[in-house]
């Protein structure tokens, strides 16, 4: 299985040091500009030049200590729906310690690339699927190793 994660640059962004964790066996990693119309084209430029059969993107929320929130959907003039089934990442992220939310509803950057990136896939027929999951800050993540493994171990 060939996987793109995505995370939003920014020194103290716990997104990005997630996917500085994160090993690159089978996986690539897209680091986002902190911005709606260049993060959208800098996905679209990837999809365009690499097939992947999962993206999992990846941002920074506000959440207690060890919360992991699985989005489900991308909103804007039309809600998208994730056709990824998720059940399996949230078993492993529970088994390791992680309480898990399962939310219909992000916003800002977070809900434009899920948004941007489940339209891409939809409208231009890419055989992939995408999930969004908002980590919390650094600071409110015990064991941010622990974590990577998860998604390391998780996709193999």
């Amino acid at each position: 299985m060939r996987v793109l994660f995505t995370g939003f640059k920014g020194v103290n962004n716990s997104s990005k040091i997630l996917l500085d964790k994160i090993k690159c066996d089978k996986k690539d990693k897209l680091y986002l500009t902190n911005s709606f119309k260049t993060s959208v084209l800098e996905l679209e430029s990837k999809l365009k030049q690499q097939h992947y059969d999962l993206v999992i993107s990846l941002g920074q929320l506000k959440l207690n200590q060890d919360v992991v929130r699985i989005e489900l959907n991308g909103i804007g003039d039309k809600i998208y729906r994730t056709k990824y089934d998720y059940s399996l990442l949230e078993e492993k992220l529970v088994s390791a310690g992680f309480k898990v939310i399962i939310s219909n509803k992000t916003n800002y950057l977070c809900n434009n690339i899920y948004y941007y990136g489940l339209k891409m896939i939809e409208e231009n027929n890419i055989d992939a699927k995408m999930i969004f999951i908002h980590i919390p800050k650094i600071n409110s993540i015990t064991d941010v190793l622990l974590l990577a493994d998860v998604f390391n171990n998780f996709i193999n």
